[in-house]
């Protein structure tokens, strides 16, 4: 969608759209910022679990199921143009994708004008192997047709589409992985489809002889048909639907664009009309959206995108975000020097990734993340399962670890992975001071949204595990807190070194860590209180030589 061709009729649209949102019965409303769908995934199951896709009546709405019948959302990501940014296509950036963002889909966006398949059909084969390592990665594979200018489907440019979704269909036939996408945003330019029913008439007159042509030959694959508007009238498809069972309609938005609406009467409104849609009897399938204004430019307008996906998760709407590139704009996930190739380990670190990047690869996997311009606090928090009596993470969640408030060095990563407390861009950031007394130079964490507490009387020691990739150097200062001893700087911080850590059966290094009564002031005077000894809160200096470190089992004892 990013594209120049149509920012005049983007940008006319918003203000069209602004325009509506103050008249009367009309009006367009911002989302609270407590965003109740934005954490957790249950329903995004991987093919292997999930199967065949569906779209099937649950409760008066055409919802996406897999091959039992249950609702399933798929969540992940859309390439850019492969005939631009073909390397993309590699099996460690596929298995990123499924195993660090624990995505379920992949969208891959064959342009076929603009250099693309109508003039270098071998832009087919990026999108083959493209289908193979999602195969092998386990992931829903999206086979888009991606058109934008000319904006009409039955232009002679695009007059390879039925060929080419039948020799895709030959070499895969009724795969359960693939998805077809048959135009990916019909539109206005040079020649296209109008923004209203007769518009709709002339992408339904493209699309239904392919769809026959797909399931005349058995194949019964979810398929998805683009709107007039790139895709933002799926209201239109409700009023004179395709008749096949299994196709669904999409919806295109960019957060920085396209407003929220709460009402199903503005046309004006791309989620209004996705309400409409979902209200006339059709699925929709958000193929593609951004976190920035619809030319890939300024933002990212992450609390813009939370309202959004908050609607989308509601709703059971699937979504691919756009997109896995790093083209150097606001929209990439990729920063412009990092490789396509996440490397051996299958994962990019936080710091190649752009600030969209971390945010959708956090939404995909549903877990929390602190937007700037809606800050975590105002997130709805899971209960804390602290049942162990010290922080072991083995309830999925950050047992109330964030980043301080008063923190030198905020933009690391923090999460629960593995049932540890993950930290990622320490290196990357400057937090990675390793002297005794230096330690305020580094990343401040503290556990004061836990709600829970400790009872320390007489212990002496403050254990935890450190847990690396590969061997490092790792810097921590400790200040334990009650109600009557909040704060008594730390004597010094505690190192462990490269040579500490020991090879773990899954390939990972750990270390133990142990802080004293004479490292930390604070630690020695809760422990000797005998009127009150419960910590209510653990702040952590934490110092490595290394990008991504993990914490577990932060403990008291004797």
């Amino acid at each position: 969608m990013v594209k120049n061709v149509k920012r005049t009729l983007i940008s006319l649209a918003f203000m069209i759209a602004m325009i509506v949102a103050i008249i009367p019965k009309a009006t367009v409303t911002a989302a609270s910022s407590d965003y109740s769908h934005l954490v957790g995934n249950s329903d995004v199951k991987k093919p292997s679990v999930g199967g065949n896709l569906q779209v099937l009546d649950k409760n008066g709405i055409m919802t996406l199921c897999g091959k039992d019948g249950n609702p399933i959302q798929l969540r992940g990501m859309s390439t850019h143009g492969l005939q631009w940014f073909p390397a993309v296509i590699n099996n460690n950036a596929f298995a990123a994708l499924s195993k660090d963002w624990e995505a379920n889909v992949i969208r891959l966006a064959m342009y076929v004008a603009e250099d693309g398949y109508a003039s270098n059909p071998s832009v087919k084969q990026s999108v083959i192997n493209g289908i193979n390592y999602a195969i092998a990665n386990d992931l829903y594979v999206i086979v888009d047709w991606h058109m934008i200018n000319p904006g009409n489907p039955n232009n002679s440019i695009y007059s390879g589409a039925q060929n080419f979704f039948n020799e895709i269909s030959d070499l895969y036939p009724n795969n359960k992985n693939i998805i077809y996408e048959l135009c990916n945003e019909p539109n206005g330019e040079n020649g296209g489809v109008s923004n209203d029913a007769a518009g709709w008439a002339e992408v339904k007159a493209y699309a239904a002889p392919i769809i026959k042509l797909l399931r005349s030959k058995g194949n019964e694959n979810l398929i998805i048909v683009g709107s007039p508007f790139w895709s933002q009238r799926p209201d239109l498809a409700a009023d004179n639907p395709i008749d096949d069972k299994n196709t669904m309609y999409s919806v295109h938005f960019y957060s920085g664009t396209n407003p929220v609406s709460n009402v199903d009467t503005n046309r004006n409104n791309a989620m209004s009309n996705v309400r409409y849609a979902l209200e006339h009897g059709v699925g929709v399938f958000a193929t593609e959206w951004g976190t920035s204004l619809a030319t890939g430019t300024t933002g990212p307008y992450l609390a813009k995108a939370d309202a959004w996906l908050d609607f989308l998760n509601a709703n059971n709407i699937s979504w691919c975000n756009f997109s896995l590139c790093n083209k150097n704009e606001v929209a990439s996930a990729l920063n412009s020097s990092t490789s396509f190739d996440p490397g051996y380990d299958n994962v990019w670190s936080q710091s190649e990734l752009t600030t969209s990047g971390q945010y959708v690869r956090a939404r995909i996997k549903g877990i929390y993340y602190a937007t700037p311009d809606d800050p975590m606090p105002n997130k709805p928090q899971p209960p804390i399962d602290f049942s162990s009596g010290f922080w072991d993470f083995n309830d999925g969640t950050t047992q109330g670890f964030g980043i301080n408030a008063d923190s030198p060095i905020t933009s690391i990563m923090i999460q629960n992975a593995n049932n540890a407390l993950e930290l990622r861009g320490l290196n990357t950031y400057g937090s990675n001071d390793l002297s005794e007394n230096n330690f305020w130079a580094n990343t401040r964490l503290s556990a004061d949204v836990w709600g829970q507490s400790i009872n320390i009387y007489g212990d002496t020691k403050l254990t935890m595990d450190v847990i690396s990739p590969s061997p490092t150097n790792v810097s921590i200062a400790a200040i334990p807190q009650s109600t009557s001893n909040g704060w008594a700087n730390p004597t010094r911080a505690v190192r462990v070194s490269a040579n500490n850590f020991i090879a773990q059966s899954d390939g990972t290094y750990k270390a133990a860590l142990t802080i004293t009564l004479d490292d930390s002031p604070n630690f020695k005077s809760i422990s000797a209180d005998s009127n009150d000894s419960i910590v209510t809160n653990m702040i952590l200096f934490v110092g490595a030589s290394s990008d991504d470190i993990s914490l577990d089992n932060i403990k008291f004892t004797k």
